[in-house]
């Protein structure tokens, strides 16, 4: 992902009551301006990289989602992966394919001992996802996420490295007997 992508996916974060679904840090809605602003500053490479992002593309190279790996510490060999799905392409496997490749590059490129997320307690996609994944429930805060007019429990997951070469071989087949394809692309420049 780089500083072109922005103005594809800034529409997103207009949709304040989708984006309180998936993301607890926006205090409120961002202007076009202020998300281009706050993606830009993310996307300034540090040396180490502390995050590493990406742009899930559709067949016509059109935007359908976004994920990373944030807030990676190399010392401590962490790392959290957000993920993010546009409306009409929720439900559909495409998050499985995105978890696939950020933990793959976390454990396998990255050498990481360990990856996390959050997610609301009435979000069953992502539970399942989650679960399917290997990751464990390490923490619960309780009503700790505001969204669709309720307060939802913010649940904390895990997976270590160890526990992810069990899971990777049957996520991977659950992947070969769907209608999608992970397909690598060269980096483009920033």
């Amino acid at each position: 992902m780089n500083e072109a992508d922005l103005d594809a996916l800034v529409h997103w974060f207009a949709d304040f009551d989708d984006v309180a679904l998936f993301e607890r840090r926006l205090p409120v809605p961002l202007s076009r301006e202020s998300a281009i602003a706050n993606w830009k500053s993310v996307l300034q490479h540090s040396d180490p990289p502390t995050s590493h992002w990406f742009i899930l593309e559709d067949a016509n190279a059109k935007p359908v989602g976004l994920c990373g790996l944030q807030s990676i510490n190399y010392i401590h060999g962490d790392a959290i992966i957000p993920l993010f799905v546009a409306k009409q392409h929720r439900r559909k496997g495409l998050a499985a394919g995105m978890i696939l490749t950020l933990i793959a590059l976390a454990f396998e490129q990255l050498r990481l001992h360990r990856v996390s997320t959050i997610y609301r307690s009435n979000n069953m996609a992502t539970q399942k996802l989650v679960a399917s994944a290997g990751f464990t429930e390490e923490g619960r805060i309780r009503e700790g996420w505001y969204a669709d007019g309720e307060h939802h429990d913010t649940i904390h997951v895990g997976l270590l490295k160890s526990e992810w070469s069990d899971r990777k071989l049957v996520i991977s087949e659950r992947l070969a007997m769907s209608s999608y394809e992970l397909i690598k692309t060269p980096e483009r420049p920033d």
